[in-house]
């Protein structure tokens, strides 16, 4: 993953996670899964209930492509199977420019 990296933490019904690095191609796939696995652990073990928000924090990617920007999305559609709204933090210019141009800003709850 060359530096990429994820890290979950939860919070009551909010579940952070914190990605930094690089989202593309060569990446996604490991995050993917990780993703995967970090928010169906927190749904297992929410003993103080279910995750209702979904805080993606992406101030430290550094890069982000066309297989990043569908892992964001992807996480997006699990909060939403999961009744859970989805939020990208702190945004740098270049992701925030892919998202407004491919329209996908619109999906995150701001």
């Amino acid at each position: 993953m060359n530096g990429t990296r994820i890290d979950g933490a939860r919070d009551g019904d909010r579940l952070l996670i914190t990605l930094h690095g690089s989202l593309d191609a060569m990446s996604v796939e490991a995050l993917q899964s990780q993703l995967y696995d970090l928010t169906r652990l927190h749904d297992l073990i929410g003993l103080t209930g279910p995750v209702r928000q979904i805080h993606i924090d992406v101030a430290g990617v550094d890069f982000c492509d066309a297989a990043g920007l569908r892992m964001l999305v992807a996480a997006r559609r699990v909060a939403e199977a999961r009744q859970a709204t989805c939020h990208l933090l702190g945004p740098q210019p270049h992701l925030r420019w892919l998202l407004q141009a491919t329209r996908a800003a619109d999906l995150f709850d701001s």
